[in-house]
């Protein structure tokens, strides 16, 4: 059985579609039928029925693709073989925050180059509820994230620092400015937010909601450093994590609002499959992210 096809059913099942997986893989969308055709007369079974323009796993193939984890998290145990012998080569999918990219994980990231160049390293961003279901399809191998503790049966979770939040706003802002409004259950000030999904706008919207405030004005940015300057020239506040902002607040170009209301927990943390097999390159790119976080102070 060609592990390429294997490799296609994966794609086109964690897709849901034939188009989108040509278009990741880099193939024709009839490469992409040849590859699943092909498997499924060597299976001798449907693996997937076509529902309108998305396809669905049949029961054959929702079985098919347990096995086709396992084949191919044996090929990656064959590909790393050196590595397990003490030179550590490969490939290590990693899916990170915006933040953490930016604020966190750049000496690790420099650090991981420079001690294990043969790797081949990717990095993607997206919002936390994304990025584990990445985790659990296989389609990257470690996560990066902040979030309120993350706590999944099938994931393995490593707190690596907490993360202190703040409402934030211009300089020359009223510090009381939020605790006005949560008085008054009116929020005059216009909420910068983050994408849909991302865990600060998550607690955001139920930190208001909570306390009957339905803010009547918001713009949105998938952009720490968009919402950043928002903030800055005066168009509204947001909850962002104080490492994000730091410099601004010493700076004197943003203000901390003051908030008396207890705040969820946000910590910065690393997950990956508790049972799935675990390479020598991403376990010695989790063991380079504990230890540089000792410093994350």
């Amino acid at each position: 059985m060609d592990t390429r096809y294997v490799a296609t059913f994966r794609k086109v099942a964690a897709l849901g579609g034939f188009t989108r997986a040509a278009e990741q893989l880099g193939y024709t969308q009839s490469t992409v039928s040849t590859q699943i055709q092909a498997l499924e007369e060597e299976v001798g079974l449907p693996l997937f029925e076509r529902s309108g323009r998305r396809v669905l796993l049949t029961s054959a193939g929702k079985r098919f693709l347990r096995y086709a984890e396992e084949m191919m998290a044996l090929e990656e145990r064959i590909r790393n073989m050196a590595g397990e012998e003490g030179k550590i080569h490969g490939e290590l999918a990693i899916a990170a925050g915006e933040s953490v990219t930016v604020y966190r994980l750049n000496g690790v990231l420099e650090t991981y180059r420079r001690s294990f160049p043969g790797v081949s390293l990717s990095l993607r961003n997206s919002q936390c509820p994304i990025m584990i279901d990445w985790l659990r399809r296989g389609e990257t191998d470690l996560v990066v994230l902040i979030s309120q503790p993350v706590r999944l049966p099938d994931l393995e979770v490593v707190t690596l620092v907490e993360e202190p939040m703040l409402f934030v706003a211009a300089a020359g802002a009223d510090e009381d400015l939020l605790e006005r409004a949560l008085a008054a259950r009116r929020l005059d000030a216009c909420l910068i937010v983050t994408e849909q999904g991302c865990s600060y706008r998550l607690f955001m919207e139920h930190f208001f909601r909570e306390r009957g405030i339905l803010p009547d004005k918001q713009m949105e940015f998938w952009s720490m450093e968009a919402i950043k300057r928002c903030v800055e020239s005066g168009l509204g506040i947001s909850f962002l994590p104080r490492m994000a902002v730091r410099e601004e607040l010493a700076s004197g170009r943003m203000t901390a609002l003051r908030c008396d209301a207890e705040l969820e927990r946000f910590v910065t943390q690393i997950a990956w499959r508790r049972n799935g097999w675990m390479s020598p390159a991403a376990k010695e790119f989790a063991r380079i992210c504990i230890d540089t976080a000792r410093e994350w102070q």
